[in-house]
């Protein structure tokens, strides 16, 4: 039974003549085979490069190259496409090149090409493959990549983890796409990958503060080829190189390095294009004041649809950010102190929570983290319970009674016993949950979001104590704020009506009161409100 038309490959034809090439090319569209046309071995080999093809028919005499020497150039960059020599058989029966080809190339007149393809695609056998082994391979290549990459990142307090971030949203993106599982991993592993060139970059061009010149810019630009150039010698089993140089193209021809448009330019550069402009607006930078919230940088992708970005592309980043990012692009990072007497551990999980977009310093005593908080309070602590010393619930129980604002930050336990009145010790201290190791690390991530999910009364808790002390009331005096508010003077407009008995008249007059209200704010809650 002939094949549909829905499960038939690329062909890509190749062929100086453009009569001839015209010709095939209604000739095989109308049997429902997507084609790519190429008027010389050099344009075909550009092209093959950047998308994958089952099939390429090629003209026997190119202007440049031979068939014979065009099939050698083509394995070295798409190994996967079978070569089809188009020529007459009183042309090529007395040539010693036909031998070259193998017994698995066809070489025809032009009149059976439909024929081939049809019985190739009907009838060709299915080569055995070890296909679970092979994907468990390649997984594990993915992973193994992932790991280094991220290792690289780690400690970068402005890229840290921002390669796996565009990864996420890019695989995300590709799968929405219904593209076939060879692309997405294809996709995966380049925008991985896909700034690698940056390596060789000073980090005062990258993140300085002050306007790079003209010939800074170019080396910020040459990124995309060095990152190329770094990978040339190594045979992934996929074509990431096309993603690593093209992903700074624009879909109007105006980007670099090639000047690539619209469907020039490969599906996973374009994918990347997208969700690296996204990844960069939300993240911190030091030459800019402050990131763009979500809706801000998806607003910029949508005024920049068809000048740089593909329209389907941000339509549907669109909709995957909104189902399963919503929680990226909120602000500056939130700060995780990760406290356990487990190096080893403390940098998986660090490794870990970078990537999934947090800001993580690390403690390896209860005496180093409590000295941390008080210097910087974190928004969040994760802490083993069993720790040499001061174990971790001595160490809740110190920041507890802390009379000062961090006294009061959120902390998750982690604990290598399942052990349930050390649970109840915990949770009864104000614990914010008690995870068992060894822990998932993805239903971390999403437990320490839920707990931040708690932070804006944990803000208003840190300012009335803070307040409390100000003006020698005790807390149980203050209202207790549990609604954040948008603005420092609706939360003055709450705290002046709601406590009309706190000694606005004796001490410091309202207006006096309400500057000093608001400097405590600005000085704690809207730092704390920003990082939600």
């Amino acid at each position: 039974m002939e094949p549909s038309r829905e499960t038939r490959s690329p062909v890509l034809v190749v062929n100086n003549d453009p009569a001839v090439r015209d010709m095939l090319a209604n000739l095989l569209s109308g049997e429902g085979f997507h084609v790519a046309l190429a008027g010389s071995g050099t344009e075909a080999l550009k092209i093959a490069a950047n998308a994958p093809f089952d099939t390429a028919l090629v003209e026997l005499f190119l202007p440049d190259y031979s068939g014979v020497e065009f099939k050698r150039r083509l394995a070295r960059v798409s190994p996967k496409t079978r070569v089809v020599v188009l020529s007459s058989f009183t042309t090529i029966r007395s040539s010693d090149d036909v031998l070259r080809f193998g017994t698995s190339d066809f070489i025809l007149d032009q009149r059976e090409i439909v024929e081939l393809l049809h019985a190739a695609s009907a009838s060709r056998p299915a080569i055995a493959k070890p296909v679970a082994e092979d994907g468990r391979l390649k997984k594990c290549l993915v992973e193994t990549v992932d790991v280094l990459v991220s290792l690289l990142e780690v400690n970068d307090p402005f890229f840290g983890g921002n390669s796996h971030i565009t990864m996420e949203y890019a695989r995300f993106v590709a799968e929405e796409m219904k593209l076939d599982q060879e692309t997405v991993d294809e996709i995966v592993v380049g925008s991985l990958l896909h700034d690698i060139g940056r390596i060789g970059i000073k980090s005062d061009i990258l993140v300085g503060k002050r306007e790079i010149s003209e010939s800074e810019f170019k080396t910020v630009r040459s990124h995309c080829e060095n990152g190329a150039k770094i990978i040339d010698a190594i045979d992934f089993p996929w074509k990431i190189k096309p993603i690593i140089i093209h992903h700074h193209e624009r879909y109007d021809g105006k980007g670099y390095p090639s000047g690539l448009k619209g469907r020039e330019i490969p599906i996973g550069a374009r994918i990347l294009a997208v969700v690296d402009a996204f990844t960069a607006m939300t993240a911190h930078r030091p030459y800019r004041s402050r990131s763009l919230t979500r809706e801000e940088a998806i607003q910029e992708l949508h005024k920049n649809v068809g000048t740089q970005f593909d329209p389907e592309v941000v339509e549907l980043f669109t909709s995957v950010v909104d189902r399963k990012f919503y929680f990226h692009g909120l602000g500056p990072k939130p700060r995780i102190l990760m406290v356990d007497d487990e190096i080893d551990y403390l940098m998986l999980l660090k490794l870990k929570l970078v990537n999934e977009g947090f800001d993580v310093a690390v403690a390896d005593n209860a005496g180093d983290a409590l000295a941390a908080i008080e210097k910087n309070p974190p928004d969040l602590v994760v802490a083993d319970v069993l720790m040499p010393g001061t174990d971790g619930i001595a160490m809740f129980r110190k920041m507890r009674e802390a009379k000062a604002p961090w006294g009061d930050t959120p902390l998750i336990f982690l604990s290598g016993k399942d052990e349930s009145q050390t649970k109840v010790d915990a949770l009864q201290l104000g614990a914010e949950d008690f995870l068992v190791k060894p822990v998932d690390l993805k239903e971390l991530a999403a437990r320490i979001r839920r707990a931040r999910g708690h932070g804006a009364s944990i803000c208003f808790r840190r300012i009335r104590r803070t307040s409390s002390m100000a003006w020698g009331l005790p807390c149980t005096e203050w209202p207790d704020f549990t609604t954040s508010s948008d603005s420092t003077g609706s939360m003055w407009a709450l705290v002046y009506s709601t406590t009309p008995s706190l000694p606005w008249a004796t001490g410091p007059s309202p207006s006096t009161a309400m500057m000093e209200w608001t400097g405590m704010v600005g000085a704690m809650g809207i730092a704390c409100r920003a990082r939600m």
